[in-house]
């Protein structure tokens, strides 16, 4: 039989795994492993599958056509294989990919939010490697032109794919903790009218809009007196927020609505929280305590991107180290350009 068999879900345990199988017989080898004469192009079947009288697995089958047919599975990874051997057919489960293709797939089994599993999707299934084969093959100066915009949009989509992080600073008692309970949708901060409640980081991840942020929230600013340990427990708590003021991709200075609207530190949004308590809360403000949706679509909207989303099919440069290689290519002599492109297709 000249099918081929090609695993579309990620590899590993799952709920469902699908399996493709494409190619002369493909259809024929399904029906003989699901004990049915026919089935017809279009139909949807529930099929009971049989192997040297053993019961493999209930499986959905669509079949879209003579030589092409899906069977959605359990998602055991011992099922599939057993599966795949009992068909037959060619296995083509990812192995035998290109480099880029199996990069993108093995990341997208880890992909946290729908649209970094699209974009790796895409990716896993040659948009990248066809890009850079195209380019290779023009000259020196569209090939340029086409890496440059693929770098480009390539920078601008990488907060889809890598959550970036964004800290919650700010004096105490201006709502941090509240508000962070309210992003990652759990009571992980405890909340408390005494000041300096929060001496050390939690770390949650919030997804806002098709975006998944890693958010940190901090110890609140104050002046510590004493020298005890609790006191110390603070102090060391505060350094620690400052320190990873200076790496976030944003850093919210939350204060207290009623505070007025002070200067923030340098690197710093003004947030400001508790608008609840005022009869005419400024623009803006939010409060996590007694409106939290409004408080997350106000976060989403000051987090939006610049208006960049990502197209079906469109060729991504998908992790920091193909982002730099991009920009090592164009720093480069250009009379080595279609080279160059072509050395992660070669590898």
């Amino acid at each position: 039989m000249a099918f081929h068999i090609r695993e579309l879900t990620p590899r590993g345990a799952g709920a469902v795994s699908v399996l493709e199988l494409c190619g002369d017989g493909a259809k024929e080898a399904v029906c003989a492993l699901g004990g049915v004469g026919e089935m017809q192009d279009g139909a949807l079947r529930l099929l009971r599958l049989r192997a040297a009288g053993e019961d493999l697995d209930e499986a959905l089958c669509v079949v879209h056509g003579s030589d092409h047919v899906e069977l959605h599975l359990h998602g055991s990874p011992v099922l599939v294989a057993r599966v795949i051997d009992a068909l037959g057919g060619g296995a083509y489960r990812g192995d035998d990919k290109a480099e880029l293709e199996a990069s993108a797939a093995e990341r997208l089994a880890t992909a946290r939010t729908e649209a970094a599993a699209r974009v790796l999707l895409d990716q896993a299934e040659g948009a990248l490697s066809r890009r850079l084969e195209e380019l290779a093959g023009r000259d020196e100066a569209e090939a340029r032109a086409g890496v440059e915009q693929l770098l480009e949009r390539s920078q601008a989509l990488a907060p889809v794919l890598s959550a970036p992080r964004v800290v919650l600073a700010g004096p105490v008692n201006a709502g941090k903790s509240t508000l962070f309970n309210v992003l990652v949708g759990s009571e992980r901060a405890i909340t408390s009218d005494s000041p300096g409640t929060t001496r050390d980081m939690l770390v949650g991840y919030a997804s806002l809009g098709e975006i998944e942020y890693e958010l940190i929230d901090t110890a609140g600013v104050r002046e510590v007196e004493g020298s005890g340990g609790a006191e110390q427990v603070e102090r060391e708590g505060q350094r620690a927020a400052e320190l990873l003021r200076e790496g976030a991709h944003k850093v919210f200075w939350v204060e207290d609505a009623s505070a007025g609207a002070p200067a923030p530190p340098d690197g710093c949004e003004l947030l400001l929280s508790k608008a609840d308590l005022l009869n005419e809360p400024p623009i803006g403000s939010i409060s996590a305590l007694a409106d939290p949706l409004g408080a997350r679509q106000e976060l989403s909207r000051r987090l939006e991107q610049s208006g960049v989303r990502w197209r079906a099919g469109e060729p991504v440069l998908f992790s920091p180290e193909l982002c730099a290689w991009g920009e090592e290519v164009l720093a480069g002599p250009s009379s080595a350009l279609s080279a160059r492109l072509r050395a992660p297709l070669e590898r």
